[in-house]
């Protein structure tokens, strides 16, 4: 076999692999930073909060988007806007430059997009399409905050941003969580320690049943990338404590669950009886 025709099966099992965390993370629900949500087999929304409103400082510095003008070094790559590697000051550099022609389509253009960002959020569509051969990222909303070019809106949104992570694909591949560390440090301020960080009121305000579930499926999440991540990453140890957190929570609402819905199941039966009576 030839060293080609392995490298092509090599790519395709990467993109299979992240085609698989994509449909893991559209099923998820509870961070603090983003909401994902599945749509296909090969496409993700995920929607990213531009501005930690729990963070307050009087000195609280703008984002980085707002700082940066037009004026900021710019190159493009195969019709890709070049986001660039983050720097430890900035952390989410934005270039700007003209697009070239024959940028990547999505298989969802923007004209067609029916989904409606949230306020002091982004939204951006990641996908792994096979006829592309490796993932890509396209900016939604709120385009403006990231790049400042003179080219119609259609052809921003329509037009993949190029992100360090995606740039390694060929060399290192890149799993979903890589691209959304990313893009979020690129669009929330400040740019979190923690981009996996849980929001642990809403998931504690769910249901019982369905709090066991969403609990053991972010377990299920995080721990893929405690096994797969790259423990020298800032946030590693950040989701090593939560997952113990998760855990005990996970647990503590089985315990609930076995002990409460039989108490709750006979309080309804007794109720029902002095209805009837």
């Amino acid at each position: 076999m030839s060293s080609v025709t392995e490298l092509a099966k090599e790519q395709k099992k990467k993109l299979q692999q992240f085609l698989a965390d994509i449909v893991l993370l559209g099923s998820l629900q509870g961070f603090r930073y983003f909401q994902p949500w599945l749509r296909g087999r090969e496409e993700l929304l995920l929607t990213i909060v531009n501005e930690d409103v729990t963070w307050h400082s009087s000195g609280a510095p703008c984002t980085a988007a707002s700082s940066m003008t037009s004026s900021s070094s710019s190159s493009t790559e195969g019709g890709q806007l070049f986001l660039g590697e983050l720097s430890d000051e900035e952390q989410a550099l934005l270039l700007s430059s003209r697009i070239s022609e024959g940028y990547l389509l999505p298989a969802s253009p923007s004209e067609r997009e029916i989904a409606i960002p949230e306020v002091n959020c982004t939204l951006f569509l990641l996908a792994g399409y096979a006829k592309y051969g490796q993932p890509y990222a396209w900016i939604r909303s709120n385009h403006e905050r990231l790049v400042n070019i003179g080219c119609t809106d259609s052809t921003v949104k329509d037009t993949p941003v190029k992100l360090k992570s995606i740039s390694e694909w060929k060399t290192q591949g890149v799993r979903i969580w890589d691209m959304v560390w990313e893009l979020v440090t690129l669009c929330t301020t400040p740019p979190p320690i923690n981009p996996f960080a849980l929001d642990m009121r809403y998931i504690e305000s769910l249901p019982l049943s369905e709090r066991f579930l969403v609990s053991g499926a972010l377990i299920c999440f995080l721990e893929r990338i405690v096994i797969h991540g790259a423990p020298e990453a800032a946030y590693y140890s950040r989701i090593m404590e939560d997952l113990e957190r998760l855990h005990l929570f996970h647990s503590q609402t089985l315990w609930d669950i076995q002990h409460l819905r039989p108490q709750i199941h006979e309080f309804r039966n007794e109720e029902q009886e002095m209805q009837r009576n």
